[in-house]
C-alpha cells in the first residue's frame, strides 16, 4: 500500500505521521488491563517485570500471595513504592516512583481488581512500560 501524503495547513503536502511507542502506549495498557490472572498474565509480567526467559517459570505471579510478594520485591529493588488498598469488592494498586534525584514522585499505573496478585500484576506491567529501558 502506498503511503498518501497529507495536507498541512493550506495546500502544503508532507509526508504521512509515523507511529512511536508513545502511540502504542494506550493499546499496550488496554490490552493488559483486559487480561485476566492466570498463565498469559503471569509470563508477560514473569518477562517484563522479573525478566524471567524460561516459558512456565512465572506461574502464580498473578494469582498467588507468593506471586504477588515477588512482584513487589522487584519493583521495590527497581526504586519503586508500591501502595496496595483492600476495600470491599476488590482492591487498588498503584505504583509510584521517585525522579532521579528529585524530591518528586510519578506515578506510573493505578490498577482496580477484585485480587490484590492481579491487581499488582497488572500494575507491574504498566509501571514497566513507564520507566526508561536503563531502569533494569
Amino acid at each position: 500500500m502506498k503511503p498518501q501524503l497529507r495536507q498541512r495547513g493550506p495546500g502544503v503536502a508532507g509526508p504521512p505521521p509515523r507511529n512511536t511507542t508513545a502511540d502504542a502506549t494506550p493499546t499496550l495498557n488496554a490490552a493488559i488491563m483486559a487480561m485476566a490472572p492466570g498463565a498469559s498474565l503471569d509470563e508477560l509480567v514473569g518477562r517484563s517485570v522479573l525478566a524471567v526467559s524460561l516459558p512456565g517459570k512465572a506461574r502464580g505471579l498473578s494469582t498467588t500471595w507468593d506471586g504477588l510478594r515477588q512482584v513487589v520485591e522487584r519493583l521495590t529493588s527497581l526504586g519503586c513504592q508500591v501502595h496496595l488498598q483492600m476495600h470491599p469488592g476488590g482492591c487498588t494498586c498503584q505504583v509510584l516512583r521517585e525522579l532521579d534525584g528529585a524530591r518528586a514522585v510519578k506515578q506510573l499505573a493505578v490498577v482496580d481488581a477484585v485480587l490484590a496478585p492481579e491487581a499488582v500484576a497488572k500494575a507491574a506491567a504498566l509501571a514497566r512500560l513507564q520507566m526508561q529501558p536503563e531502569s533494569d
